[in-house]
Parts: C-alpha cells; sequence; structure tokens
C-alpha cells in the first residue's frame, strides 16, 4: 500500500468507474418489518468464496418447513443490507422460511429483545441473531432454547453458552490489522484516535482494543490521544473527530471501526480541508466507503465479509435443525481494501457477491 494518497482531483476521475462496480443495493423496507423469504424461489447463486459449500448440496437436502428467524441489529447501512442477502440467499438455496429483521438503530436492545419474543410466539424454528447488548439479550435467548429453538449469533454473540454457533469475524484480529496499516503508513510515529461504535458489544471492543495494542508493541513512538465510541450515531462521530483535530492539530492518523464512522470521518476530513494530511483507515467496505477509497479520502478499509456471514448463519441454524453437529465458532474472514486492490475479482466479490 503506498504512503500517499492519492489527490481528490484524481480520485474523482476514478469514481465512476467505482460505482459501476459496486452496482446498487436492492431496496430494504423500514427497520422493524421483517423481510420473508420462500425458500422455494429460483435465485442466483453466491458468487465465489464470498458464498459457502452449503449451497452445493442444498437441492439434496430435505429441510422441511423450517422458520428460520434473522434478527440483525439494523437496516441501517450496506453492511447490513448485504448480511440480510446472505441470509435471505441461504434459505432460497436450503429451501426453508427466512424472515430478516432488524432494530430502528443499534442502541435499541430492548426493541431487539422484543423482536426475539415475537419470533417466539411464531414459531420460529431457529433464531440468528446479531446481539445489541451481550448480557441484555440473555435471558430471552435462554427462554427460546428452553422452548426448543436453536440459537445462532452472528457478528456479536451473548455471554451464554445458549448459542449453539457464533458466525462472526475474528474482531480482534481485524483490528490489529487496522493497527498494523495505520502504523506502517504512519511511519511509527505520530498522534493518532481511535472511534468505535458501541462500547458495550464486545466485537466493537476488540477491533478497537486490538489496532491499539498491536500499535503499543509495534509502533511505540505513536501517541494514542483517545479511543471514543459513538454508538453507531454520525452526527456524534462527526462532532467527536471534528473536537480530535481542533483540540491536536498534530493528530496524524484516525481509525473508525465500523462504517457509520468511516464516513463521518470521510465528511470532516474533507469538510476541514485535512485530506493527504490526516491518515484515515476505516472499517466495512461499502458502496460509499469505497468511493471514500478511490477519492484519496480514506487510505484503507479493513473489511468483514456480511455476505457470508448472513449466509453461514442460516446454513449453521438449518444444520443444528437438521441435528447435524455445527462448530462451535465459524471465522468469515476478513480483508485489507486499498485503491491498489479494490477492483479485483477478490474484493469485489466481498462488496458485490451476486454479481
Amino acid at each position: 500500500m503506498g504512503k500517499k494518497l492519492m489527490s481528490l482531483v484524481l480520485g474523482a476521475m476514478l469514481t465512476v468507474s467505482l460505482l459501476a462496480g459496486c452496482g446498487t443495493k436492492e431496496e430494504t423496507p423500514a427497520a422493524g418489518q421483517p423481510v420473508q423469504t420462500d425458500g422455494q424461489q429460483e435465485s442466483a447463486k453466491p458468487a465465489g468464496d464470498a458464498g459457502t459449500d452449503q449451497d452445493a448440496q442444498a437441492s439434496e437436502e430435505n429441510n422441511g418447513d423450517y422458520y428460520v428467524s434473522v434478527i440483525m441489529k439494523s437496516f441501517t447501512g450496506d453492511f447490513w443490507k448485504t448480511v440480510q442477502l446472505g441470509a435471505e440467499q441461504a434459505g432460497k438455496d436450503l429451501g426453508v422460511k427466512v424472515v430478516v429483521e432488524g432494530c430502528d438503530t443499534e442502541t435499541e436492545y430492548e426493541q431487539q429483545i422484543q423482536l426475539v419474543e415475537s419470533a417466539i410466539m411464531k414459531g420460529a424454528d431457529a433464531i440468528a441473531l446479531s446481539t445489541l447488548d451481550s448480557e441484555a439479550l440473555v435471558p430471552i435467548c435462554e427462554e427460546a432454547n428452553s422452548k426448543g429453538i436453536k440459537i445462532i449469533t452472528f457478528n456479536s454473540t451473548i455471554n451464554s453458552d445458549v448459542p449453539i454457533c457464533h458466525v462472526a469475524t475474528d474482531n480482534y484480529a481485524a483490528g490489529e490489522l487496522a493497527g498494523k496499516t495505520l502504523g506502517e503508513t504512519l511511519g511509527g510515529t505520530g498522534k493518532y484516535a481511535v472511534l468505535g461504535s458501541a462500547e458495550g458489544v464486545k466485537n466493537n471492543r476488540d477491533r478497537s482494543d486490538g489496532a491499539v495494542a498491536y500499535i503499543e508493541k509495534n509502533y511505540p513512538d505513536m501517541e494514542l490521544i483517545q479511543t471514543q465510541y459513538m454508538d453507531n450515531d454520525m452526527n456524534k462521530a462527526i462532532s467527536i473527530i471534528n473536537d480530535w483535530i481542533t483540540s491536536n492539530p498534530d493528530i496524524k492518523g484516525i481509525y473508525t471501526n465500523n462504517e457509520t464512522g468511516t464516513i463521518a470521518a470521510a465528511t470532516v476530513l474533507s469538510e476541514r480541508g485535512k485530506v493527504g494530511e490526516i491518515l484515515h483507515i476505516g472499517f466495512d467496505a461499502t458502496e460509499q466507503t469505497c468511493a471514500q477509497i478511490v477519492d484519496g479520502i480514506t487510505s484503507s478499509i479493513v473489511t468483514q465479509i456480511p455476505f457470508k456471514m448472513g449466509y453461514d448463519a442460516v446454513a449453521k441454524a438449518v444444520d443444528a435443525l437438521n441435528g447435524k453437529e455445527v462448530e462451535t465458532l465459524i471465522d468469515t474472514g476478513v480483508a485489507l481494501v486499498t485503491k491498489d486492490n479494490l477492483d479485483s475479482e477478490e474484493i469485489q466479490k466481498i462488496i458485490n457477491p451476486l454479481n
């Protein structure tokens, strides 16, 4: 990865080609509204490594009339829309009913509890859940488990042994990759800050902690200004980043560990004329965050593979319902996206898994 950001002028010339590569996302319903997939419908298979090996045997599997409830944190952002695509594709491939739901925001854990309660009442055979609070969702998940409902978690889990399987990124390792990239690009010196989303959710803390720990160990001359959390609130994220820049005019790097923060950082750096002066490492490659790389605002992005996460969550739920042995942890992988590899087949499969 080069150590200079491309100019905004050159980046703008490339934006059109990127957006053509990224494609457009399907419209999704308002938060909290279910999306049902008819397991018998025909659809395209997942593209390459973005999917799983489950669909190869789907036509031979007799999955009965299973109903899998998929409860995401929200429908906000391209990341969750892609998770939804993966879950729905698995439902079609495996011949099961999949209903996808999400909360209004990523802080509404009480609403998420209600969604789990609703899934229980509607007779879900399995619930795949990305929890908004590692403690608050424990009692309702234990209740579901006591009724024989299989519990799978993805992206973030609960502090309980109830989940049969957790499907997720190794978030600490992803944070380490971000820290390594930030440290290398800055030459091991300078002040930096870390912006997380939800301090109460372990997977998000791990992304922050992994980055800071890697830098402290390998780049001791770098100075951490602050690790802050913004509750997935765009306005709050923008305010925090503005405060960092105002209070620390010599800041050299910012790492944001989710999609919302990554977009917020690009907004602030552009508005304050700091592009090329402050290095930005982001998280989660989506159409908008990829455009930031092309425009030279964001240097690189550590990305999860959300389609695979959604697909595997449903596939493992079906395996459990069929009495198969299921691994307790499925690592869905991570990749580093830069201007140099953005158009590669590997990265495009992550961004546009069904193309």
